[in-house]
């Protein structure tokens, strides 16, 4: 490894850094304090739940009831019926942009900025 290649090295290192912590700072500031997560089954809204309030929701799924867990202004699928349990293994979500996919039961949780109105047009087309 000559010095030309330790300092390409070092040059992705930092940009890849950098780009992180970008990114990091951007999810943190497009989510407001005031929060809710929508329910979408089939493209259709089925539920809107504030992050706010500790509580287990429960939504009917292609395959049985889908269990909605919220808790410290996070929100998981505590519990479902599919093949492979894919939608339970992902987790607590907390920020917005970072969705909770529920393909076998066709249930889609997305978090948004509560301030925001669905019935508004699009700002950014």
């Amino acid at each position: 490894m000559n010095r030309y290649d330790k300092g390409l090295v070092i040059f992705i290192l930092i940009s890849s850094l950098l780009m992180y912590t970008t990114m990091e700072w951007f999810v943190r500031y497009t989510t407001s304090d005031q929060i809710v997560a929508v329910v979408y089954s089939y493209d259709k809204e089925v539920l809107r739940i504030d992050l706010n309030v500790d509580k287990v929701y429960e939504v009917e799924g292609t395959l049985g009831i889908v269990f909605i867990e919220v808790e410290n202004k996070r929100i998981r699928v505590e519990k479902e019926t599919s093949p492979y349990h894919l939608c339970s293994i992902q987790g607590w979500v907390e920020y917005a942009n970072i969705p909770i996919v529920c393909l076998p039961n066709h249930i889609v949780i997305i978090i948004e900025n509560g301030s925001v109105d669905p019935n508004d047009p699009d700002v950014t087309s």
